[in-house]
């Protein structure tokens, strides 16, 4: 894996450890769908970015659309959390800096 590589890995699976707890931390009746959906999503990029890293360069365009589309899915999922108060905006602009840190190191790293 090289270090631009593992950049990437390690980036999504520090957001993973800041969401959990706060994830945690939301009313159980969402935790359980909203909670689970964008854990789930996290952990999903985290394993496609893994399986890419192993592809050729020239293979690895294919998968940005799947990539970009699980973005897209974890941004909303942020933004409807804080939209029905189940994070602070504190923490709703720390996780889309992440996030949006994420998505600029992939575009970069798959054109």
């Amino acid at each position: 894996m090289q270090k631009e590589d593992f950049t990437i890995w390690q980036k999504i699976y520090d957001l993973l450890v800041i969401s959990m707890p706060i994830i945690c931390k939301m009313p159980k009746n969402n935790r359980f769908v909203l909670g689970q959906q964008t854990e789930s999503k996290l952990l999903e990029l985290l394993d496609v970015v893994a399986r890419v890293n192993k592809m050729p360069v020239a293979e690895r365009k294919k998968y940005f659309n799947q990539i970009s589309c699980l973005l897209d899915s974890i941004q909303a999922r942020w933004q409807l959390a804080k939209d029905l108060k189940l994070i602070s905006i504190k923490q709703y602009l720390r996780l889309m800096e992440k996030t949006n840190e994420i998505s600029k190191l992939i575009y970069n790293w798959l054109k």
